[in-house]
């Protein structure tokens, strides 16, 4: 039932990715898995109520996307390293729950602002080759969904008491991102 709703939710239909897409395709498959995952992990840190609210709401966002993701990529597409990035994703959630409800917003708020960079790059692709309207049009509601994410996280992060230390786990996580994009892209 999910998958029906979501599906039409996101005007999904039978959508076939050209081959140059693929490899974009294939790492928002891997960032959508590792992305629920984060949130998995984060719900591990039942103790506190914000960090189970926000994991909760935005893992049910999470989930859409990766059955859209699931319904776009073959399973012979998409990346082989599936479990790496569930385990990876898992660790990016709990670890930083562990220090408190700021820790977890400085990752999700470095997790977001590179998954936004990530899906504009392949929304200004699509729109500058004028090319895959219903691709660009569940895109463009991936990168929304993510970008309130981002910005959810983002606003909790007034007052940082260690601030030298978020800004150096913020940069951690999003080259952390961005080599995993690259990986996923290919393997």
């Amino acid at each position: 039932m999910q998958i029906t709703n979501t599906l039409k939710e996101f005007q999904e239909k039978n959508i076939t990715i050209p081959k140059e897409l693929i490899p974009w395709m294939r790492s928002n498959h891997a960032g959508e898995t590792g992305a629920v995952w984060i949130y998995k992990g984060a719900k591990c840190a039942f103790w506190s109520k914000k960090i189970s609210l926000m994991a909760k709401e935005h893992e049910k966002c999470e989930i859409k996307h990766l059955i859209i993701m699931e319904s776009l990529v073959s399973a012979s597409e998409k990346s082989k390293l599936l479990i790496l990035w569930k385990i990876m994703g898992f660790m990016l959630g709990f670890f930083p729950s562990l220090l408190g409800y700021k820790s977890f917003c400085v990752t999700i708020n470095a997790v977001e602002t590179f998954v936004k960079i990530h899906y504009e790059e392949q929304i200004d692709y699509l729109k500058k080759n004028n090319c895959h309207p219903a691709l660009l049009q569940i895109l463009q509601k991936c990168s929304y969904d993510e970008i309130t994410h981002q910005q959810d996280a983002e606003k909790e992060l007034t007052n940082l008491r260690f601030r030298s230390l978020a800004l150096i786990w913020f940069s951690i996580v999003k080259l952390g991102s961005a080599f995993a994009v690259r990986i996923a892209k290919i393997i």
